[in-house]
């Protein structure tokens, strides 16, 4: 199987920009070794040190690197300039954190290895010229201690990323995380333990880019100290939902919470765990008045969250006395379902509860539309799929109300079963659906579609449909494609959106991310 076949141009464009960023880091800080006449007495061990050093200072990039696109107060701020939005991909922040993961743990290979064949030459070559013995610089000395601290920190923090991990233990992939503190605290007091000195003065001689870690951890920590105070500001759970489908909604009422459609949120339960924060689409519009999320049950946390709330309560029991716990949202946050008004046409794609931000976006559509509000849109089109038909009552009274207030030429929903339906049911639907006007599933004038999209069949007719609407003169018309669900659905979504554009519509596929 071909590994570039799934890759984008854009991907791969940035693939290539990225490995020559680093390269040039590297001969940057590998040549500057080599050619200082100061450095003779290491570089007397050979190309060994020239490397270590080149590693290291590509080291020091990558871990501000790493920070910067965890800084999301920052990407939210440059999410709202405009001609910066349009140049940098903010929506990709968790792909780049994880790019700079990944070349932070090739180089410090690197640098280890290398640092362990110089310490071999210095036993062999120039030990009698050195006050301390290669296991002493190795077990004794700051670099040589916090080096070895900071290899078995990232053991544990990149073992627990792996996705098998996040999904089925999230709390350990959380709590390990966070022990990029004393990783960075141990970067920091690895510059202090100088291993490169001047041959003839015998000061230390760095690369000096601890001027930019140290800055740049400082703002990380700058980061989380507004996220935890604006989290602490008044915040009211006023009502819990449980939907069909195993699935909870929350709406909750804070006054300092100012927000778009389609933006996330994070949310604590201190009644569940004090340090967890999950992220969520906010389900609800502004005009509204109050924040909403819907959270599926999967998880150890969510099945937490929901006993706690009094989800699993019998029928017969008085939850009325239920007390509402204490909880903190941290937020919002920028996503790409931002940019849905700053199309001409767009297409709302959903796969199960990543249906929350298309929710949000066509409240507020409706809103604007019943108010008569500028849009700017001039077609939507709004795909669900559900494995399971209990997953429709979600926002059932919510696509009713749209199918009635607006009219098909401007919005167009569909929506797909993927899941199997039991014998009864298909027997059920067959008498009952026979002669009906509505969807005997949603409740909808259109039908529910069983099985999966024909995907490049729906943007061709997307396609023609913007063709035939496309104004007089007009060169070229962009549809915004939004997708939340699964990886692998990302990727058939953005091979159809590229081979259905063409010279006179283009497709822009945005996914979320958290």
């Amino acid at each position: 199987m071909n590994p570039l076949a799934d890759m984008s141009s854009r991907k791969l464009l940035f693939y290539v920009l990225w490995t020559a960023f680093h390269g040039g880091i590297f001969i940057y800080g590998f040549f500057k070794q080599r050619m200082d006449k100061d450095l003779a007495l290491l570089n007397s061990l050979g190309y060994s040190v020239a490397t270590s050093r080149g590693a290291g200072l590509v080291l020091a990039v990558d871990a501000c690197l790493l920070l910067l696109p965890m800084c999301r107060n920052l990407i939210r701020f440059a999410r709202g300039l405009t001609t910066i939005n349009k140049i940098l991909p903010f929506d990709q922040n968790i792909f780049f954190h994880k790019c700079s993961a990944y070349s932070l743990l090739f180089f410090t290979l690197v640098h280890v290895n290398a640092h362990y064949i110089n310490f071999f030459f210095v036993e062999e070559k120039i030990f009698d010229k050195l006050p301390l013995r290669a296991w002493q610089i190795h077990y004794t000395t700051w670099a040589g201690v916090t080096g070895h601290v900071m290899l078995m920190l990232m053991f544990f923090m990149y073992t627990s990323a792996k996705t098998q991990v996040r999904q089925k233990k999230f709390e350990l992939f959380w709590y390990t995380h966070h022990l990029f503190v004393p990783f960075y605290i141990c970067l920091f007091l690895h510059y202090r333990g100088c291993f490169v000195k001047s041959t003839s003065t015998g000061k230390c001689k760095p690369y000096g880019s601890n001027v930019v870690t140290i800055p740049t951890f400082c703002l990380y920590i700058l980061e989380r100290v507004v996220r935890e105070y604006r989290a602490r500001q008044s915040t009211q759970l006023t009502k819990v939902v449980f939907h069909p489908g195993n699935t909870l909604e929350l709406r909750i009422e804070k006054p300092s919470f100012a927000y778009k459609p389609g933006q996330y949120l994070f949310l604590n339960i201190p009644g569940v765990s004090h340090f967890q924060w999950h992220p969520f689409t906010i389900s609800s519009t502004p005009e509204e008045g109050f924040v909403s999320v819907h959270i599926r049950i999967v998880g150890d946390w969510t099945k937490n969250a929901a006993k706690l709330l009094g989800c699993y309560n019998n029928l017969d029991s008085d939850s009325t006395k239920i007390k509402m716990p204490t909880i903190r949202i941290d937020g919002p946050y920028g996503a790409p379902a931002e940019d849905f008004y700053n199309y001409e046409s767009a297409v709302l794609v959903s796969a199960g509860i990543g249906v929350t931000p298309a929710a949000s976006l066509l409240k507020s559509l409706w809103y604007r539309y019943y108010r008569k509000a500028p849009i700017g849109l001039r077609k939507v089109y709004f795909i669900w799929l559900a494995r399971d038909k209990e997953s429709f009552a979600w926002f059932q009274s919510l696509l009713s109300t749209l199918e009635q207030s607006i009219p098909t030429s401007f919005l167009e929903i569909k929506v797909y079963l993927t899941g199997k339906l039991s014998l009864d049911e298909i027997q059920n639907l067959a008498i009952n659906d026979a002669d009906s006007a509505f969807d005997s599933l949603t409740e909808l004038r259109n039908k529910t579609q069983f099985g999966r999209p024909d995907w490049p069949k729906i943007f061709q007719g997307v396609r023609q449909g913007v063709e035939s609407s496309q104004q007089s003169g007009k060169m070229k018309s962009t549809v915004g494609v939004f997708y939340c669900g699964p990886a692998v659905l990302a990727t058939q979504l953005r091979k159809s959106c590229e081979a259905a554009s063409g010279a006179s519509v283009e497709f822009d596929f945005r996914k979320e991310h958290f």
